[in-house]
């Protein structure tokens, strides 16, 4: 809760849970000890009292202080105040300085507003004694500290209520929010993104972002924050991040090659990341994923968009040439026919409707992409195949199934499961997230598979088995006293466990989904063996029980 420009006094009264009269009778005694000169009872014990005690450094400190400042005030540990904790910081309200006190209690937090003018001003001192000092002289204070740009102060009060001052130089720690003092102390900071919106750029107002004074459409906030959502993703990402440490190390090496007496040579050039945006439609994420790689991280990237609409492949393309972006081209085409001149290192998909996800999936997959980050959209396939069915075909699930928007909501997630399940199938090791808050999409899950041990694949699509011909060194054909087989690599059982786990799932709903369609013949074989091994543990588990179910009769 924010009260502007109240009574200090009172004010804090009210957020601590005092009478005013109480917060009065406690400043009131401080006042007079300072107007009289006189030592205060609880003064520093190396100070003189009165305008050099502790209070009064503190007090100055903050009211000089440039930029960001925060004085913490915090009780002791066995104290019968109300609050617990209680800071103020200069902030700018329209134009003009003010000290925010912050009261914090074990329930909520009481914010008031108090102007005391620039630092620089002759009154600066005495505006903000007049907020600060009855804090400092109420019952109850532990401890005081004081962060500023120049310095650090930390006041820790003894049993007998002498003040102890620790200084220190801020220069073991980061900086305080900014070296500009007016942004430091503005309301209205500047939410870091990987594309700022504030500023205005071509390339924002050429794919219908930005307005032409450099403003973001009302219209286009939702899509702007998805794009700005889905880069942050893609910038944590291990393989971006490797990238990042191995440019920054090599114009390190580079600098001090320079600085030395050897003239190295420039640093050997390095092929640029290929992207692919399936289902690219009006291109937004596909010029601001290429803007981000190439001019914010300094990562050379080229990127191929594909969409089956040709009217917005072409203006893209056009878009493409008159920004100057070399390397970007759009192309015409299903998703599941593109074939790209090269192997994609990241595959995006963001918002391609129902099985144009799985194709964009499929197609990273058999082009072994390192990375791929799809946002499904609409689910209609495993609907269909469902649709036909009772809520009762599934006993445990007939009160969900009944319900046409919890029905929707739970095939959704399957769909977006058995496709997050499919790609650890792959080789992938994948993770589902939220990308985006549902402020601006309901469709904000983000299917994010990185891929793992490429030299495994082999063995992941025999289901995780080593070639049993080179195994036993003859054509295959193991006899009984044939040696044991080696056991397959450790990716690879893994491999065939996510394929359990996904046969297990799919049977139980009765499904086939469509990522599983393209990938037949990648994983088929794979599949095939977790049946099998599903089988024989249903059909030893059936010898064991004596029934078909898997249920011990009685």
């Amino acid at each position: 809760m924010m009260t502007p420009n109240g009574n200090g006094g009172d004010e804090l009264a009210a957020a601590v849970g005092a009478a005013p009269a109480a917060a009065a009778a406690a400043a009131g005694p401080v006042r007079q000890a300072d107007a009289s000169g006189a030592k205060g009872a609880d003064g520093d014990s190396s100070a003189a009292g009165g305008k050099d005690d502790w209070r009064h450094e503190v007090i100055t400190a903050l009211a000089r202080a440039e930029g960001f400042a925060e004085l913490t005030i915090r009780a002791k540990v066995a104290s019968a105040q109300p609050w617990h904790t209680i800071t103020v910081r200069p902030v700018s309200l329209r134009g003009a300085r003010h000290l925010q006190v912050t009261t914090f209690t074990a329930r909520q937090s009481t914010s008031v507003n108090q102007p005391v003018g620039p630092p620089e001003a002759a009154e600066a001192v005495e505006a903000v004694a007049a907020v600060v000092r009855p804090l400092l002289g109420m019952g109850g204070v532990g401890s005081v500290t004081l962060r500023t740009a120049g310095q650090d102060l930390a006041v820790q009060i003894t049993k007998r209520g002498k003040g102890i001052v620790h200084r220190s130089s801020p220069q073991n720690r980061p900086a305080l929010v900014s070296s500009d003092p007016g942004s430091a102390l503005s309301h209205d900071r500047s939410k870091h993104t990987p594309i700022p919106a504030d500023q205005p750029h071509p390339f924002l107002h050429k794919i219908g972002f930005q307005t032409a004074d450099g403003r973001i459409k009302a219209n286009m906030q939702d899509k702007f924050s998805q794009v700005n959502e889905f880069l942050k993703l893609l910038s944590h990402t291990g393989l971006i991040r490797e990238l990042l440490t191995t440019t920054t190390a090599g114009s390190r090496k580079q600098q001090r090659g320079q600085e030395g007496q050897s003239q190295p040579g420039p640093p050997p050039a390095r092929a640029p990341l290929h992207i692919l945006d399936c289902g690219c439609g009006s291109s937004h994420l596909s010029f601001g994923t290429y803007h981000y790689l190439n001019h914010v991280l300094g990562l050379p990237a080229s990127l191929a968009g594909v969409d089956v609409n040709g009217a917005l492949m072409q203006r893209s393309n056009d878009n493409a040439a008159q920004l100057g972006m070399e390397g970007v081209s759009f192309h015409t085409a299903p998703i599941g026919e593109y074939s790209p001149p090269v192997r994609p290192d990241i595959v995006l998909a963001l918002h391609a409707c129902d099985t144009a996800t799985d194709d964009a999936l499929a197609l990273a997959v058999k082009q072994g992409s390192p990375l791929v980050m799809a946002v499904p959209c609409c689910h209609a396939h495993l609907h269909k195949q469902l649709s036909g069915r009772p809520p009762s075909c599934r006993p445990p699930w007939t009160p969900l199934l009944r319900h046409g928007i919890l029905r929707q909501r739970q095939l959704d997630l399957l769909t977006d499961t058995l496709r997050a399940q499919l790609l650890r199938v792959a080789g992938y090791q994948t993770d589902v997230v939220e990308f985006v808050s549902t402020e601006h999409t309901p469709r904000n899950l983000l299917i994010r598979a990185v891929r793992q041990q490429p030299q495994q694949q082999g063995e992941a699509q025999r289901g995780g088995q080593p070639d049993r011909a080179a195994a036993s060194g003859g054509d295959g054909a193991a006899g009984a006293g044939s040696p044991p087989l080696p056991p397959p690599p450790s990716w690879g059982r893994q491999q065939l466990a996510a394929a359990r786990e996904y046969v297990e799932l799919r049977d139980y709903w009765g499904v086939t989904p469509r990522l599983e369609v393209l990938l037949r013949e990648e994983l088929g074989s794979l599949l095939v063996a977790a049946e099998a091994e599903a089988a024989a543990a249903e059909q030893q588990l059936t010898d064991e029980t004596g029934t078909g179910t898997g249920e011990v009769e009685e």
